[in-house]
């Protein structure tokens, strides 16, 4: 079996300017209280913002931590990064190998325009073989691929280096065809959990979708044909924090007693590329 010990979550209403190593500082200090740092085994982060184009940051984070013996890597994956790092947890643990990984994701808004609707976020859980009240049931995820044009930061890759030009025409920060991206991504991201769920046979009491506006919610709500008071949404009056999002949103249902004792909830989300993940626990 492998267990979330414990999930903590921060938001800022602000673009904070911090790095992501340090953005994710408290919630990781607060998960990994009372161990010692040597004991974790890994270290995943989910970002699009991380501090250099390397080292890593989990890397940057291990070394402000003392977490010594812990291997570190990143992964990108847009809204759905916190579930894809939970994954990758989670088989670490399930292969006995692993006693101790910690799966994060931190966001800071560097890379987008001042108008843009964003702000900095991260989160830290604890995925550990040690039982716990919130268990992992089921993880999966998917990609198709198609339409990257549609939400990407078009310059500082192989395919556009960095140019003053480009600089100065910001193609540089996050780039966002059309909002109407987003009324595809509830239609998809609820076709997509819907029929992994009854592929898996796997009844839900609790939706924690990765969503920052009220529309996103309730287009999820109609596309999944599920009563709106089932779906975590205190953060529909957000801007958005893309990987971290839905790991904020599933700490902050942990802590305000949203998500019931003896109950099945499932966190999803649905990214650019497209990407498409979720993940169902217990909680007792």
């Amino acid at each position: 079996m492998v267990y979330i010990k414990s999930c903590k979550g921060l938001y800022k209403n602000e673009k904070t300017k911090m790095p992501a190593s340090d953005l994710v500082l408290e919630p990781v200090k607060e998960v990994i209280k009372g161990m010692d740092a040597l004991d974790i085994d890994g270290i995943i982060c989910a970002t699009i913002t991380k501090d250099y184009v390397y080292p890593s940051a989990s890397c940057m984070l291990g070394g402000k931590i003392n977490a010594k013996n812990a291997f570190c890597y990143d992964i990108e994956s847009d809204f759905t990064g916190f579930i894809s790092a939970l994954r990758l947890a989670y088989s670490f643990i399930e292969s006995k190998r692993y006693k101790n990984v910690l799966a994060v994701s931190s966001e800071s808004f560097y890379i987008c325009d001042d108008k843009d609707r964003f702000n900095d976020a991260s989160v830290a859980a604890l995925i550990t073989s040690e039982k716990s009240n919130i268990q992992i049931d089921f993880i999966d995820s998917t990609t198709d691929g198609s339409a990257l044009e549609n939400c990407y930061i078009p310059m500082g890759g192989a395919v556009k280096p960095y140019t003053r030009e480009g600089i100065i025409n910001k193609e540089h920060f996050i780039y966002i065809k059309d909002n109407k991206i987003f009324e595809e991504e509830a239609k998809k991201s609820a076709l997509y959990v819907k029929e992994t769920l009854s592929k898996n046979n796997i009844e839900i009491d609790y939706y924690i979708p990765s969503y920052f506006n009220k529309e996103s919610f309730d287009n999820f709500a109609n596309n999944l044909s599920v009563d709106k008071n089932k779906i975590y949404s205190k953060m529909e009056n957000s801007n958005s924090s893309l990987s971290a999002t839905s790991g904020v949103a599933f700490s902050m249902a942990l802590e305000d007693g949203s998500i019931k004792n003896n109950s099945k909830v499932v966190l999803c989300g649905f990214g650019s590329g497209y990407t498409k993940a979720l993940a169902v626990f217990s909680v007792s």
